[in-house]
């Protein structure tokens, strides 16, 4: 009687729990709460140890041509799973949590799976297993499906919960996140853009930013190559200073990228954060494989900012990028040359559609650079090889009333005079007034360019006043003369680097070293010119005095009037030949280069 009466009680108990246990033998239920939390429901709590499973993602991109993709759930020992559930989530930190939390995309059926947590048309489902094959009743090693984007949902990652018995399941696994593709093939057709190289599609542009109009608001995205920060500002000049910028910047203590408002500081190239972030909508950012992306809304006129206005106004358009703190404090911009920042060439209307791919060039910073290559490069390097090595050359010759190493060096130098004054012009109108840069060694060139420009200014004045070769105070003219020339040319050789290296001058990373190859010629030249005289200093002290001996023995009158001609002249003028050449084809290519880069 006792035994029945225990069978009697505990055999109603089991035929409860048996429904229980096999209850999600045919997936997960389809309930709300489930499609949130993706917990199955069992009453055995999830396992925190490291799932010997991983899910895999056949791309790291998608877009809305690329957006189909091929995700795997894959045991990585001999572990076999039963059941999963497995969904797409927007990872944007400006959603809300809600938002955050409802799946999209859709997943395509197959035997032994179903769809639960289903929107419209599909969107917005959750893939589990249900009854067949491959579905609860047989163990896998792995299982691919298909799922597939609708729209571009900003950044996203998947999570699955992974089955391995009743008791044993793993909540949440995901694989890497996945970052939206920038679909540029629209460019100028339906959306506006302005992108570098040209051409280029997401993955391959340095950078790029897109815009369309959506009413109210301006619909833009934005990618570039960094780890810190991307920006765009929108200028009323080719020129930084007093533009609104927006600006998506990777801040490493909140592992997000931050969409916010800044403005650039008319006349000192500074830029300072905007607390008011109004006019900024739907916003979403993402850091990946060293490259920065974003998208945000931005208002056409926000009320009570600057005169900023989308609608009614055209604006050059800024792209930069640059490093930050792991604050997300930005440092300064790249200042790589020919890059950064890309500036559009044109002012651009961002209701209109446009496929913009150059970057402007700036004519009064190309002219003061040609100048001051023809000044320093061409013209002062000539002068002092001809005042250092060439004064006793040709002797008896004339040129214009001169001698010849006289008339060269003069002509020279007053065509550095006439070059660095006209570049020293130019660079002040670009620049209306003085050029405030933001770091060294650009810092440096504005200062060194100016004490350069005085001292080429100051030493032809100088010269105007040098006394009679014979006077006892010429000693003290010519190393005052030589001190300024020298000091001159010292400091204008790192100031031509310097600007070579700026961004507006748009000049390639190998004109540099063909500026060292000429510094380096130089150098050599002077080192053999030096060789040479101190080789043939005995014989031109020998050859003098024999020449004086003749001379004081002349009773025909054949060396009235005539100097001693240099030991080595036929050298000497190979060399110069050689140096001219060679300082003429250089300076060519490097006027050229600068001009039309």
């Amino acid at each position: 009687m006792l035994t029945h009466s225990i069978v009697s009680v505990i055999l109603p108990l089991l035929l409860i729990l048996i429904p229980t246990t096999e209850s999600f033998s045919t997936g997960a239920p389809d309930k709300k709460d489930v499609c949130r939390t993706m917990t199955p429901g069992h009453t055995a709590g999830p396992q925190t140890r490291r799932a010997p499973y991983k899910i895999i993602v056949d791309k790291d991109t998608y877009g809305l041509k690329d957006n189909v993709l091929k995700v795997t759930i894959l045991s990585t020992t001999d572990k076999l799973f039963k059941g999963f559930m497995i969904q797409a989530r927007r990872i944007n930190p400006n959603l809300t949590l809600a938002e955050r939390e409802e799946p999209v995309g859709y997943f395509d059926l197959a035997d032994g799976l179903q769809t639960i947590c289903g929107g419209t048309d599909g969107q917005g489902n959750v893939l589990t297993h249900t009854g067949g094959i491959p579905g609860s009743g047989q163990l896998k090693s792995q299982l691919t499906v298909k799922w597939t984007a609708t729209r571009l949902y900003g950044h996203i990652e998947f999570r699955a919960t992974i089955v391995k018995d009743y008791d044993t399941y793993w909540i949440g696994e995901k694989p890497p996140r996945l970052l939206f593709n920038l679909d540029l093939t629209p460019c100028g057709s339906t959306k506006g853009c302005y992108r570098y190289p040209p051409k280029c599609t997401e993955q391959t542009c340095e950078m790029v930013v897109t815009w369309k109009n959506e009413g109210q608001s301006i619909a833009f995205e934005m990618s570039g190559n960094s780890d810190g920060w991307v920006a765009v500002g929108f200028s009323e000049d080719k020129k930084m200073g007093k533009d609104d910028v927006v600006e998506c910047i990777w801040n490493e203590e909140k592992s997000i990228v931050e969409v916010k408002k800044s403005r650039n500081i008319e006349g000192s190239k500074s830029n300072v954060p905007v607390t008011l972030t109004s006019g900024l909508t739907k916003m979403d950012g993402f850091r990946s494989a060293g490259r920065i992306q974003c998208r945000f809304n931005l208002a056409k006129m926000v009320q009570g900012s600057s005169s900023f206005d989308i609608s009614e106004n055209t604006y050059h358009i800024l792209l930069a990028r640059g490093p930050v703190d792991d604050k997300g404090n930005k440092a300064i911009h790249e200042m790589e040359p020919g890059k950064y920042p890309y500036v559009s060439p044109k002012k651009v209307s961002l209701v209109m559609i446009e496929d913009i791919t150059e970057t402007a060039r700036y004519p009064l910073v190309k002219a003061h650079a040609c100048l001051m290559l023809v000044a320093w490069m061409m013209c002062a390097s000539t002068a002092i090889l001809m005042a250092k090595y060439y004064k006793p050359m040709w002797p008896n010759d004339r040129l214009c009333r001169e001698r010849v190493w006289f008339s060269v060096h003069r002509g020279c130098q007053i065509t550095n005079l006439f070059c660095t004054v006209i570049a020293f012009i130019l660079i002040f109108i670009h620049v209306r007034g003085y050029s405030w840069m933001p770091d060294l060694p650009a810092k440096a060139h504005p200062p060194l360019g100016i004490v350069t420009a005085i001292l080429c200014v100051l030493n032809p004045f100088i010269a105007l006043c040098r006394c009679n070769p014979k006077s006892s105070k010429r000693p003290i003219f010519n190393w005052i003369h030589w001190f300024i020339g020298t000091v001159g040319m010292v400091l204008a050789t790192p100031t031509i680097f310097i600007g070579l290296n700026l961004p507006k001058a748009h000049v390639p990373w190998w004109a540099t070293w063909v500026m060292v190859a000429f510094m380096l010629f130089h150098l050599v030249i002077e080192l053999i010119l030096e060789i040479h005289g101190c080789m043939n200093s005995k014989k031109q002290k020998v050859h003098n005095e024999e020449f004086e001996l003749r001379k004081k023995n002349d009773t025909r009158g054949e060396y009235y009037g005539l100097e001693p001609e240099p030991v080595g002249k036929r050298f000497k003028r190979t060399v110069l030949s050689v140096y001219l050449f060679v300082v003429i084809i250089l300076g060519l290519v490097m006027i050229i280069t600068v001009a039309v880069g």
